[in-house]
């Protein structure tokens, strides 16, 4: 039987298993075997100074057949090796010749958004799931959001500079990522993104203020996990969090409020008390320390938090303290 006959599904299982140069050297044999070489090394492309590969950009910006092939695509520029302007211009064409992705994810000087913009004019990208940028959340970025009806995860504006406070935030359609489901950014872009969408994970990287919690709640799916930071005193910031997100299963807060002040007794008991009112509860973590809990005695369906600073117990009676609700963390 001639390797012409062969189903290409049985070819490319056959690919998966073999190494990048073994590939690279597959691909050359004849004209059957290199589009099912080509397929398996370049579905996965991640490309970095360190790796040595960033010239993968140019056969991806002048090979539209090539690129095509490729599911996952990680770039990361480092600030201290900075590229030329040209190869920027040939990331811009290899996003645009990429259409099938699954996966974006680019590292890359923030101002250069513009590489989103031929691609965002000319193509939609139906398959794109998750997308990283290290760009503020500008017009290019919006315009590229408006192609991507399947996306899932987002991270943008993950490091919100004071001109992006100041500058205007660009319009994006109600219609646009109607399947979003984790944010990750500045709390500024977080209020124009989920509003009006099914997002119920969502990490903060700039300071959340007691505003901008409402507009969180106005997802259209309970919001379940929450990573935010605030300078709001705590206990405050989780009543709040409470009255506009009360489904939380994971919530962690780094609060800069009072940072060098310890804690009291009163401080701990009132932060249990609260997240006593969280009944779907499962994950805390207040400034980097875990809270512990435990399902209460004869009420599975309710959890008894840690209300005292981190102890060791050393008596087996401690545990008889779960009946007046007080937790020591173990």
């Amino acid at each position: 039987m001639s390797v012409h006959s062969l189903p290409v599904e049985l070819l490319d299982s056959v690919a998966q298993h073999l190494s990048c140069s073994s590939l690279a050297a597959l691909a050359q044999t004849c004209s059957t075997l290199c589009p099912v070489a080509q397929r398996v090394l370049y579905c996965s492309v991640s490309a970095s100074a360190w790796s040595q590969n960033l010239c993968v950009i140019d056969t991806l910006a002048k090979k539209p057949h090539i690129a095509r092939f490729v599911r996952s695509f990680y770039i990361a520029i480092d600030s201290l090796a900075p590229v030329f302007f040209a190869y920027y211009r040939q990331l811009a064409e290899a996003i645009l010749n990429m259409s099938e992705l699954t996966s974006l994810t680019l590292l890359v000087d923030s101002s250069v958004s513009w590489v989103l913009k031929e691609a965002s004019s000319r193509i939609h990208f139906p398959h794109l799931l998750h997308f990283t940028c290290s760009f503020s959340f500008d017009e290019n970025v919006a315009r590229f959001l408006d192609r991507t009806p399947s996306l899932l995860e987002l991270e943008v504006d993950s490091i919100p500079t004071a001109l992006t406070r100041e500058s205007p935030p660009p319009y994006l359609a109600p219609t646009s990522i109607p399947k979003l489901e984790q944010f990750i950014g500045s709390s500024r872009t977080a209020e124009l993104i989920v509003p009006g969408r099914p997002v119920k994970s969502i990490h903060l990287n700039g300071g959340l203020l007691e505003d901008d919690i409402p507009l969180l709640a106005r997802s259209t799916v309970p919001v379940v996990i929450l990573g935010a930071v605030t300078n709001l005193p705590p206990v405050p910031f989780l009543e709040t969090l409470h009255k506009h997100v009360p489904h939380l299963v994971y919530l962690r807060v780094m609060s800069t409020k009072g940072i060098f002040m310890a804690p009291t007794a009163e401080f701990y008991e009132q932060v249990a008390s609260i997240l006593t009112s969280f009944t779907e509860l499962s994950a805390f973590e207040l400034s980097g320390m875990h809270w512990g809990s435990k399902a209460k005695q004869n009420d599975g369906t309710k959890r008894v938090w840690q209300s005292a600073p981190l102890q060791i117990r050393n008596h087996p009676e401690d545990d008889l303290l779960f009946g007046s609700e007080i937790f020591l963390a173990y």
